[in-house]
Parts: C-alpha cells; structure tokens; sequence
C-alpha cells in the first residue's frame, strides 16, 4: 500500500538519527559504522521554494539506474541522445499546426492522442509534452511515473507560477529520504496520471510515456499514446458531492484516496464538471491487497467491472494487446484475462472454478491433451531483437521480457506479434488494448428488465417475461458487434492486473497486485448502435481508426522462430 509521505516525521527522526550516531561518536569504543544514503550533489538551479533541481535529478537517475541492469542502463543512454541522422528540432517546425488557445477547453469530449516524433511530419493526431502541460496557465501540476527526467520537465514549466506534486517511484525508506531531501512530495507506485489545474478547467492526461525526452519522442525514437480530458471549473466556486460523479469520476477519487493524495487536491477536483468523461472508465490497480467490495474495484476485477458499467460485455472476444513490458504468462493466466476484457465478473468466476474443483477432488480424472485455444483469441505486439536493431534506436532498455520466461513450455509464444510502428524506425512503449466480439444478452439482463416491469403490475405481481418490445429488442442487440479499446500504464503481467487469491483467514477473496497502474476504457461500438444488424462476425481493427487508431502494422507478423528483444542481454 502506498502512503502519503510525512517530511515534518521523516525530518524529525533524521534529526533524531543524527544526534544517536553523535552521541555513540563521544563513547569511548565506537559502534561500528552506520549505513548512510549516497551524498547529494550541489544545486546549480534554486527555485522560489529553495528546492535543490540537480540533487532531485541526481538522485533519482541514481535509483532508476539501480533497478535495471548494464545493458538496459546502457540502451536507455542511448534512447536519450538524438540520432545525427535525423533532423534537428526547428526543421520539423514548418508542419507545426496552428497552436490553440491554452487554458481553453480544447478536449472537452475526450482523446486519444499519439506523442508526436522527431523527424516525422505532425498530422494533428499527435501531440507535445507542451501541448498537454499548456504552461501559460497552469497553476498546479499533480504529475506521477515509473521513471523521470526532472531537469528536463521542470525546463517545460513556469516554476514560479507552478505548483508542483510529484508521484514516484520509491520502495525503501532510504529512497524516500533521499527524494524528501530534495523536497518534493513523493509516493510509491508504477500508474502515470497527470492533473493539470488551469484557471477555467480541469486537464486530465493518462499517458503510456514516462516523464523522459525519448518517450515523449523528442529524440525521434520512441512513441507512446496519452488520453486526455478538459473539465470546464463550476461556476461560483461550486462543488459537487463524490456521489455526484460520472463512474470515470468516482474510481478516480477511490483510486487517489487508496493511492495517499493530498486532501487539497481530492477536494480540488470536486470543483469540476466531470459530465465530459461519462462514457468512458477509468480503469486502475491498486498495488498491495485488496478485499471485499475494494477487490471488485481494481485489477482485472475491476477492468471486468467497468466492461459491464458501460453495457460492452460480449463473447468470442478477441483481443489485440500491444505492450512494453511482459511477464511471466501461461494458458491460466491468459484465460482470467479474456474473461476479464469480456466482462466476466471474476469473483463469481474464481468462486464458481473452486467449487468445481472441489466437488470433483475425489473424481478419477483422465489424461486429456492441453488446450491452448485460448492463445488464438489473443495477439501480443512486442518487438522482435531485428525490429530493436533496425530501428532508429537500435536498443531499448524500457521495452522488457526476460528469455527465461519466453523460453518456458508453458509460455504462449504463438500469441506473439512484431510490434512494427506505422512510422518508420520507432519503438514502442505503448500499452493499448482492442477489444472486440459479439453482444451477447445475459440472462440477468432479461431478469432485470422483468423485475422492472413488474414495478408496473397491478398489486405487486411479477411478470413472466419482459414484454416483447424488449424482447424484440434484446434479440436485435444479441447479434451486435462490441468494440472497445485500453490506453494507460498497464502491461501485459499478472503484476500489472493483479491476481485473485482465496484468503482463507479472511474468508474471503481478495486481490493481491504488486503494481499501481491506471488506464481509460473508451466504448468504440457497443452492439446496441441504430444501424447495427445481428451479424456472426466481428467488427474489423478498422473499426479503431476514428477513435485509436493502431499506430502498429495490422495484422501483425508472426515470430516464425525469432526471438523477442531482451533488454538485459548484451546485443
């Protein structure tokens, strides 16, 4: 779990610390040395504040480097430095689209942008760090990711009219320390979500890209996709109850109150109109353990819980997933995911396989041969080693899978598919899900339309069955086709969705994630359009392209006996 960092506490006890080792200074035989955190190097650039810029970079680039190994450190060196081959920064200015007004509602409805790259001409359907900040008026920054470049985001801000919380990434109690000394606020977590207060609105961006140059393609290497969301302030400083909410709004503010978010920032955001994101989710998950209602909300519960609260639950799903990072898989894990993206709902499903399980414990079991259809119901777009070497970058160190996994028997390598960018020569750090299958109608759907109608019947009694306009209906809405698609911080691995354990002490299932992430779910077509016609068939990837449109080659080459990219193997 994450909790909001105490500085005052955190100052008190070094200070307490201190005065400990000074007094076992003057005794006359020493203890033996204590362990000290790395010494911070000199400031060179002082804000209002007093904060020390270099000794926050310093400190933080020393930790990233420490959780990756030589050869990943070495490639993402290299992802920073500008390839000599491509144009400078002014040459590409002449494609530059007319900039909008800043502060102004420019995406009211919702968007899903892809970050624009060095070197490839702008067509309006990508965007700058810049252009999401909108610096001329931005008042508070609430900004979080797994990995940073701080010298580099705070050259994009006006510090002096800016406040800004940081979010990172912090395990121990010595990194902590480390990133309080250079005073800025800091939690634990892997999700990347930004708050942007302006004066009139609300900015809200879910990116896949770090807080780096390269992932947000300024070094022409990488590309990355961010949703974003303008909510116009209430008038005469109104705000609404957290129960007047959108759906996106409340999991929101559950997400931030698990997550330790400033009260003055929760209640910040009850200042404004969140009607822009109803109908779409905000889809998270919350690192540690969650029980009860909570589990419902987070994981792969939670990404099922959201395919019912916008109607999109279907069968025969098929699933396209491109991903930056992959985990240790196998048939299990990828069947739970299918259910999940179906709309399944995975209490009642874990619930309903351990009965199963254990009504035939003592039943003669016979052999039978492994079943991996589900592998042909999902694609996985990852890289190949000759897509890394080819491409601009020529190495990654954030593109990740690890051989041992890969190589395993239980591994589903046939669900894999070379991530080739539509524009030459990029890498991929997205995280982007397409759904798509058939409207389905649930018997609890035709159960709840009866007990609807049987509101209606004389002295209580219940109808029979829903009347047959609705049933006329239903059957329409049955053959439809279903779409959807995912953008945020989530890969593919049970570390990012979480896996759903039975707690035996507790009673009770719980969720049990080792990641913070969060994402939005964006409804494409939901079965029930007015044109729609009962169909056997699924709606083509095409179906995407006016709303997320795949910025990957479609369909995707398959392996063929290469190898994925390994990003700690020396290549």
């Amino acid at each position: 779990m994450s909790v909001p960092l105490d500085l005052a506490g955190m100052a008190r006890e070094r200070m307490q610390r201190e005065a400990t080792r000074k007094r076992a200074r003057d005794e006359p035989v020493s203890p033996p040395p204590s362990r000290k955190a790395p010494k911070l190097e000199s400031s060179t650039v002082t804000f209002d504040s007093g904060a020390r810029l270099v000794s926050l970079s310093s400190v933080v680039d020393s930790q990233q480097r420490s959780r990756k190994s030589a050869a990943g450190n070495a490639a993402n060196a290299h992802l920073r430095t500008s390839n000599p081959s491509l144009p400078t920064p002014p040459s590409t200015e002449n494609t530059e689209l007319p900039a909008l007004p800043q502060g102004s509602l420019v995406y009211p409805n919702g968007i899903v942008k892809k970050t624009w790259a060095l070197g490839h001409p702008r067509d309006g359907s990508d965007i700058k760090l810049e252009e999401v900040l909108e610096p001329l008026t931005l008042h508070t920054a609430v900004l979080s990711a797994f990995q940073w470049d701080p010298t580099w985001l705070l050259a994009k801000l006006r510090r002096s009219q800016t406040k800004c919380i940081f979010v990172m990434q912090a395990k121990t109690l010595e990194e902590r320390e480390q990133i309080a000394e250079a005073q800025v606020d800091n939690s634990s977590w892997l999700s990347k979500l930004m708050l942007l207060f302006h004066p009139e609105k609300l900015r809200i961006a879910v990116p896949t890209a770090n807080l780096l140059d390269f992932d947000w393609s300024e070094t022409g290497v990488m590309e990355n996709s961010v949703w974003l969301v303008d909510l116009p302030r209430l008038p005469d400083g109104r705000k609404v109850e957290e129960r007047e909410l959108t759906g996106f709004g409340k999991e929101l503010m559950f997400f931030m109150r698990k997550a330790g978010y400033p009260l003055d920032v929760l209640d910040g955001i009850l200042g404004f109109d969140f009607a822009g994101t109803d109908g779409v989710a905000f889809v998270h998950t919350v690192g540690g353990m969650s029980y009860g209602e909570d589990a419902e909300h987070t994981g792969l519960p939670g990404l099922a819980r959201a395919v019912r609260s916008l109607d999109l639950v279907a069968k025969d799903v098929e699933i396209d997933f491109a991903a930056s990072s992959i985990g240790s898989l196998n048939d299990e894990y990828l069947a739970h995911f299918h259910a999940a993206v179906s709309g399944e709902d995975m209490i009642a499903r874990a619930s309903s396989t351990a009965t199963a399980a254990k009504a035939s414990f003592f039943t003669a079991k016979k052999p039978s041969p492994k079943d991996h259809s589900i592998r042909d119901k999902i694609r996985i777009y990852f890289p190949t080693k000759e897509t890394v070497q080819y491409s601009t970058a020529r190495a990654a160190g954030t593109i990740c899978l690890n051989r041992k996994w890969f190589e395993s028997m239980t591994f589903p390598r046939r669900c894999f598919r070379d991530y080739i960018s539509m524009r030459p020569g990029l890498l991929s750090h997205n995280k982007i899900l397409y759904a798509r299958g058939r409207r389905a109608l649930a018997i609890t759907s035709a159960n709840e339309e009866t007990a609807e109608d049987s509101e209606t019947e004389d002295e209580g009694e219940a109808s029979a069955a829903p009347s047959a306009g609705k049933a006329d209906a239903a059957a329409k809405c049955a053959g439809g086709q279903v779409a959807w698609a995912y953008v945020g911080s989530s890969n593919m691995s049970e570390s990012a969705w979480g896996k759903l354990v039975y707690d035996k002490k507790a009673k009770e299932w719980k969720v049990t994630c080792r990641n913070w992430e969060c994402g939005v779910l964006i409804p494409v077509l939901t079965g029930k359009e007015a044109s729609v016609q009962p169909t056997d068939g699924l709606a083509d990837m095409s179906v995407f392209d006016d709303v997320i449109k795949p910025p990957f080659m479609i369909p995707g080459v398959e392996y063929e006996g290469r190898e994925p990219w390994y990003f700690q193997e020396k290549h």
